[in-house]
């Protein structure tokens, strides 16, 4: 009786896992159907058939993962950050130094065929609301500070715009000393009063 029952747990516990990976199947390559997409087309005209078309799923696979395009292009940007701060660290939880810098901008070459396409096509604006919404989540302690948050990152994001549709014609080292002593007193005076907590 006790093998029928670790049968059928095992049974349950690998269809989950089936489900789980073709439900990232889906996310990937809607994710990737809509970064092809918006390099070749304004991001308005894009409609959720020919996404799903693109990416080879029904739309039935859509809407069991997404509610809108927009909600992918936010899932984008969102695994895209959690991966980057998995890697280089949170900017609001240790002061940043070069080298930090330096490793911001490895990952952003590294995932420059995801990267490019949205700020060549226009979309920076919505990935930096994006990117401000995260960087909003964290305490501030003053206005003063949201600012200076605000003003940092969005001079970060336009340095990794600019730098990626000049071709990365500078080393990420290169960029890290100039973002650096750029915003040096930027992050200084943040960091003064920064209780550095999500």
């Amino acid at each position: 009786m006790s093998q029928t029952k670790n049968t059928q747990n095992d049974r349950v516990s690998g269809l989950r896992r089936h489900s789980e990976e073709v439900n990232k199947l889906v996310v990937e390559s809607l994710q990737g159907a809509l970064i092809k997409l918006i390099g070749q087309k304004p991001y308005d005209s894009i409609t959720v058939t020919e996404l799903c078309r693109k990416a080879g799923v029904s739309r039935m696979a859509f809407y069991g993962n997404f509610q809108t395009k927009d909600d992918i292009f936010r899932r984008i940007v969102v695994d895209l950050h959690k991966e980057m701060m998995a890697q280089v660290g949170s900017p609001f939880r240790q002061p940043v130094s070069v080298k930090w810098y330096e490793d911001v901008f490895r990952f952003v070459s590294d995932k420059s065929d995801v990267l490019e396409p949205i700020f060549a096509s226009g979309y920076s604006d919505k990935y930096l609301q994006l990117v401000n919404s995260m960087v909003m989540r964290y305490k501030a302690t003053s206005q003063e500070q949201i600012y200076r948050r605000l003003v940092w990152t969005g001079g970060i994001i336009n340095a990794v715009s600019h730098w990626l549709s000049n071709g990365k014609n500078v080393s990420p080292q290169q960029m890290a000393l100039c973002c650096d002593k750029v915003f040096a007193n930027i992050r200084a005076a943040d960091f003064a009063e920064c209780e550095c907590e999500p």
